[in-house]
This record gives structure tokens, sequence and C-alpha cells, in this order.
């Protein structure tokens, strides 16, 4: 019984060692201004495969609604992380699932408004349903982006946006 014991406390306390961070000291940084791209603020997702647009064809419309960093902006001795939250309306139209799939880019500048670094994502979630209507409703998407970018360099602004596939 005792070597039990012993056996599951040994397990415990490894467990609940916190791995080793000897060499890697973080520092928290100022967080980059963000801005939305314009031009590629909507996105549109449609089963037709032409070039014309059909409201009949057409899913789901999503469009860059608002940002926020999850916690503290910070560097490590190789890299700077910015954890970034972005909330995306999706409004169905003709949607064949609920599933939504939206392709994001984002375009890193330093403080000349340099073009430093092109990053791509992709967000995924489901459209609401509302069970009384039996039909899907508008729908807020809430996507993580893990923006990393080398320390060496210093990121003044992101610009996001949705990536128009053709």
């Amino acid at each position: 019984m005792n070597k039990i014991l012993i056996f599951f406390i040994l397990i415990y306390l490894i467990s609940c060692s916190s791995t080793d961070d000897s060499g890697k000291e973080t520092l928290v940084i100022d967080c980059p201004r963000v801005f939305f791209s314009s031009e590629n603020n909507i996105y549109l997702d449609s089963n037709n495969k032409d070039k014309d647009l059909d409201f009949e064809k057409l899913n789901y419309k999503a469009s860059l609604n608002n940002y926020g960093f999850v916690g503290n902006c910070n560097s490590d001795l190789y890299n700077n992380n910015y954890n970034l939250d972005l909330l995306i309306l999706t409004e169905p139209f003709n949607p064949k699932t609920p599933f939504v799939n939206m392709p994001i880019f984002v375009l890193l500048y330093d403080f000349d408004n340099n073009l430093i670094d092109k990053q791509y994502f992709r967000i995924n979630g489901n459209l609401n349903f509302n069970e009384e209507t039996l039909d899907y409703k508008t729908t807020e998407i809430i996507g993580n982006l893990d923006i990393v970018f080398e320390a060496k360099k210093s990121v003044g602004s992101l610009t996001i946006g949705f990536v128009n596939i053709n």
C-alpha cells in the first residue's frame, strides 16, 4: 500500500512541476495598432463557381467587426507574440451547412509603414440555428489569431482582411 501511495505522490510531483523556462525570459511590449482593410472587409461564400454574383447561390456574408488583444503582447528572445481575437458577424442567406470557413490575412508593418511580413489564418465556426423559425440567424464568430514575428524587428501596425479566393 505504501509503495502505491509513494508512486502516486511521485506522479503528482512530476506532473505539477513547471517546465524549464530558465533561458526564456519574456517581456511585455506595446501592442501594435490594428486596422481593417477597407477593400477586404467583407467575405462572401457562394456555391457559384462562376465569377457572377448570384444571390440564390450565396451561402453567407461575413464582415470584420471588432478586435481585442488577449492579454499582453510579449516578446521572448526569439519572437514577438501578438494574440488577437477577431469578432466576425456572419449573415446567412442560403447556407447548405452550418459550417463557415473564412480565410484571413494579416499584414505587418514597421513604424515607417513598410510591409515586413504577411501571415495567413483560417477561422472556422458554425452558424446559429433558430429552432422556432427553422432558419439560420446572424451569428457572431470569434476567431483567434496567434501572430508570431521575429523579435529583431518591431511591428508598428497590423492590417487585417479577408482573402479573396477566385
